[in-house]
C-alpha cells in the first residue's frame, strides 16, 4: 500500500477521486485522521467516482494512501462568500422561502462547459459499456419494459435561453408524484465549513467530478434549515437523485450524513414545510399511495424505498414515519424523535480513529518512559496485519519520543514492517471459468423453513418427478407419507423429489422473495410435518448464502464465502452431522446453521457469488481436516474462546484463541464471539487488506485448500 504526498498549484477545498474499479479503495488524510475513498455509485453503477471530502480549511497540499498510480484526482475549489441575503426558511406563513441557484453563488459555466469531466451522460440512463451490466441496470431495463409510462417525458430543452448548449440536457415530467429524501452523506459534526461551501462543493461535485453538467438533487436543506433550489430548470425538470427513478420524483436532500448523526430538528421543520409545499405545487394527494414502477407507495418516501441503498441514513430512514405525520396534520415545526440506541454497524472512519487512540497511547507511554507498554502496544498493532502505512504512523507517533525509549519503539516498529513486507502470503486460489475443474461438486442437503400441509412448486422450464416431466406439482401429505400429485396423476409416495436439472424451482406457496431454488426439492413428512429439503451442489448452496450482501467489501465476502464454505463442508462429513439422525446436512437459518435464501439472492449480489466463484472448492484446514470456521456479527474488541461460549471439545481449539479486535471496539456482542467478526473483517478490508490476511488473523495455524485435494 503506497503513500504519497500531492501538491497542488492552489489550494483546494474538497477532493474525490476515479477508480480504476468499483471495488477499489483509499485513504486520504483529514486533519489528525485518515478518511476512506470508495466507490459510490447508488446514482450511477457505470461511474467509479469516489465520495466526495471537504477538509476543514483550504490546503495546497493532501496525504493519499492506497494504490495511488491508479487514481485520477478531481480537486475542488469553492468560494466561502456569503449568500446573497439571508433567508429564514423555516416561516410557516406562505411558501417557502428558498435561495436560488442565484442567491446562493451556483457556478452557472458548469452547465455549458467541461471541468473533470468523467462522463457526460444523465445519471438516469441504464446503458453501458461494460459487457456484463449491473444487477441494478438490468433492473432499469426491466423497469423501463413493463412500466414505459414512469419513463416518459414531455419535452427535452437541449440550450437554455440565450442559445448555450447544455451539458445535461433538461428533461421534463408529465406529472410529479414521488417526493424523495435524501441525505448527502457529508459529515457535519466537526465540520468548521460553512453550510454555503458544502452546497458549493457538492454541486461542483455532482457537475464537473461525476460529469453530469449539474446537481442531481432538486432541492437541499442545511443543518440551519436554510432550503438550497437545486438542479436548474424550473418545475418537473428531471433530476439526477435516484438511480433509474428520476422521472415522476423529485429528489430533496438534506446535508449531513445520518448513519452517523442525527438531522437537526430546523432542517426537519424545513424538510417538513417544503414537502408540504411541493405537495401542493405538484397537485399530491399526500393521503393516497402511488403506482411508481409498478409498486404502490406512499407519496413521500426515502431514497431506500425506491432503490437498494441507505439513504438517507439509520436516523433520518426511522423517522420518515413521523414526517409524513406533521406534513399531513400540518405540524409543520413539530419536532420528530430519533432512534436512542445508536447504530450498531461498524463505520470504517471510527476503526481508523480507534487505531490511531492507540498508536498515540503507544507513544505516549514511550514519551513517559513506560517503554515496555509502548512496545507491547506497538506489537499488538503489528498482529494485527498492520500494514507498511499504518506502521509507519506508528513510527510518526513516536518519533516525538525522547532518546532510548524513542529508538528503542522506532526500531521494533520499523522491525514489524520490514517482517510484514518479507513475509509470504498465501493466496486463495482464484478460479477462473477456464480452468475449472470438470469434477462434480458434492451435494449438500438443506431444510428450507417452509411451514404448511402443502406445497405448490412450480418449475421455471421444465423438471422432473420419478421419470416424469411435469412443469407444476403439489406435495401434501397422509399419515407419515408425503404425496406428488401433478394435475390428477400421482407421481409419488412416501419421499417424492421434483429435479430442476438445469433450470430453477419456485415454491409458488411460499410468501417470500427468496422461494427459488436450483437443483431437487425433497418431501418429506418428519415428526408428522411436512419438510421440504433442497438438494444442491455445494458451490451453488454458497451463492445462495445470505449473509454478505453486495454492500459489503469484496475481500470480506472472500474471508466469509471460505469461512461458510468451510464450516458446511465440515457438518457434511458422515462423523459431524450437525442434525443427528434428521435426512438433511443443515438449515436455511443463521440461528442453526447459516443463512440461505436461494438462487434469488446471487441473482441480486452478483458481487457476492464472484466472491463464490474466486474462491471455488477453497476451504481452511489444519492437519489436511477441514475446520469447523465458526464467524460472528460484532464483539466488544476482542473475541471468545470455544469455552467461553460453553462449547466443550470445540475441534481446533487452540485456532479460536480470544484475539483482540480493536475494529470493532465500542460495539455490543452480536453473536457467539468465536471465531471471525463481521465487524473486523469489514474494516481490514476497508484498509486494504486482503481476504487471505483477514482469515489468518482469526484462524491462525490453518492452511486454505482446495477440497477436491482433500483426503476424506
Amino acid at each position: 500500500m503506497q503513500q504519497k504526498t500531492v501538491v497542488f498549484d492552489h489550494p483546494i477545498d474538497a477532493l474525490s477521486v476515479q477508480f480504476p474499479t468499483k471495488g477499489s479503495t483509499a485513504f486520504v488524510r483529514t486533519g489528525d485522521t485518515w478518511t476512506l475513498l470508495s466507490v459510490e455509485d447508488e446514482h450511477d453503477p457505470t461511474l467509479y467516482e469516489s465520495n466526495l471530502v471537504m477538509f476543514s480549511r483550504p490546503t495546497s497540499v493532501v496525504r493519499l494512501q492506497g494504490n495511488i498510480d491508479q487514481l485520477l484526482l478531481h480537486p475542488i475549489a469553492v468560494s466561502n462568500a456569503p449568500a446573497s441575503y439571508e433567508v429564514a426558511s423555516i416561516n410557516p406563513v406562505g411558501h417557502p422561502r428558498i435561495l436560488s441557484r442565484d442567491q446562493w453563488g451556483a457556478d452557472e459555466s458548469f452547465l455549458f462547459q467541461s471541468h473533470n469531466t468523467v462522463t457526460s451522460s444523465e445519471p438516469e440512463t441504464s446503458t453501458t459499456t461494460s459487457t456484463t451490466p449491473s444487477q441494478r441496470e438490468v433492473d432499469c431495463q426491466n423497469a423501463q419494459r413493463n412500466y414505459p409510462a414512469d419513463f416518459t417525458t414531455t419535452k427535452t430543452v437541449m440550450y437554455d435561453s440565450s442559445g448555450n448548449r447544455l451539458r445535461w440536457p433538461r428533461r421534463y415530467s408529465p406529472e410529479v408524484k414521488v417526493l424523495a429524501v435524501h441525505h448527502t452523506a457529508q459529515k457535519i459534526a466537526g465540520d468548521t465549513r460553512t453550510p454555503i461551501e458544502r452546497i458549493r462543493a457538492l454541486y461542483a461535485f455532482h457537475a464537473n467530478n461525476r460529469g453530469w453538467g449539474d446537481i442531481g438533487y432538486n432541492y437541499l436543506i442545511d443543518e440551519e434549515g436554510t432550503i438550497y433550489e437545486g438542479r436548474s430548470g424550473g418545475d418537473n425538470v428531471v433530476g439526477g437523485h435516484v438511480y433509474c427513478g428520476n422521472v415522476g420524483t423529485l429528489g430533496v436532500a438534506l446535508i449531513g450524513n445520518f448513519n452517523e448523526e442525527e438531522p437537526s430538528q430546523a432542517q426537519v421543520h424545513a424538510l417538513q414545510w417544503l414537502l408540504d409545499d411541493l405537495a401542493e405545487i405538484h397537485d399530491i394527494d399526500l393521503h393516497k399511495n402511488v403506482t411508481f414502477h409498478g409498486k404502490s407507495i406512499p407519496p413521500i418516501v426515502r431514497h431506500k424505498d425506491l432503490i437498494a441503498t441507505e439513504c438517507p441514513g439509520y436516523y433520518m430512514s426511522a423517522a420518515i414515519g413521523q414526517v409524513r405525520s406533521n406534513v399531513l396534520a400540518g405540524a409543520f415545526d413539530n419536532d420528530v424523535t430519533f432512534p436512542v440506541i445508536a447504530q450498531a454497524k461498524p463505520r470504517v472512519d471510527n476503526t481508523v480513529t480507534r487505531l490511531a487512540a492507540r498508536i498515540e497511547e503507544a507513544g505516549a507511554a514511550a514519551l513517559s518512559r513506560n517503554y515496555y507498554r509502548a512496545k507491547r502496544l506497538v506489537r499488538t498493532a503489528g498482529r494485527l496485519n498492520t500494514t507498511d502505512a499504518r506502521l509507519q504512523m506508528m513510527e510518526d507517533q513516536i518519533a516525538n519520543t525522547t532518546n532510548v525509549q524513542r529508538q528503542r519503539a522506532a526500531q521494533e516498529a520499523r522491525k514489524k514492517r520490514i517482517a510484514a513486507q518479507s513475509a509470504p502470503a498465501t493466496q486463495v486460489p482464484i478460479v477462473t471459468s477456464s480452468s475449472r475443474t470438470s469434477t462434480p461438486d458434492e451435494s449438500i442437503r438443506i431444510r428450507l423453513s417452509y411451514t404448511g400441509n402443502t406445497a405448490e412448486i412450480s418449475a421455471e422450464s421444465s423438471a422432473m418427478v420419478n421419470g416424469t416431466s411435469v412443469q407444476t406439482i403439489r406435495f401434501g401429505k397422509e399419515g407419515n407419507s408425503c404425496v406428488g400429485i401433478s394435475g390428477n396423476r400421482t407421481l409419488g409416495q412416501g419421499i417424492v423429489r421434483i429435479d430442476a436439472g438445469n433450470g430453477i424451482l419456485r415454491i409458488d406457496s411460499w410468501n417470500t422473495a427468496w422461494n427459488r431454488f436450483v437443483g431437487t426439492v425433497e418431501c418429506q413428512v418428519i415428526d408428522g410435518q411436512l419438510v421440504l429439503i433442497n438438494e444442491l451442489p455445494l458451490e451453488d448452496y454458497m451463492a445462495g448464502i445470505s449473509e454478505q450482501p453486495d454492500t459489503e467489501y469484496f475481500e470480506k465476502q472472500k474471508s466469509f464465502a471460505v469461512a461458510a464454505r468451510s464450516y458446511a463442508a465440515y457438518y457434511m462429513q458422515d462423523a459431524y452431522t450437525k442434525f443427528a439422525g434428521m435426512p438433511y446436512d443443515g438449515s436455511d437459518t443463521g440461528v442453526s446453521f447459516q443463512k440461505y435464501s436461494g438462487v434469488g439472492f446471487a441473482e441480486k449480489n452478483p458481487q457476492w457469488a464472484q466472491a463464490v466463484r474466486a474462491t471455488e472448492h477453497v476451504v481452511i484446514t489444519k492437519d489436511n481436516q477441514i475446520v469447523k470456521a465458526a464467524y460472528f456479527s460484532s464483539d466488544d474488541g476482542r473475541t471468545r474462546t470455544p469455552a467461553e461460549n460453553g462449547w466443550n471439545n470445540f475441534p481446533f481449539a487452540e485456532i479460536f484463541s480470544s484475539k483482540q479486535d480493536p475494529w470493532c471496539e465500542g460495539m455490543a456482542l452480536r453473536g457467539h464471539g468465536v471465531g471471525m467478526s463481521g465487524c473486523g473483517a469489514k474494516a481490514q478490508a476497508a484498509l486494504g487488506e486482503t481476504a487471505e490476511a483477514i482469515l489468518q488473523y482469526y484462524y491462525p495455524q490453518t492452511s486454505l485448500r482446495s477440497l477436491l485435494t482433500l483426503e476424506r
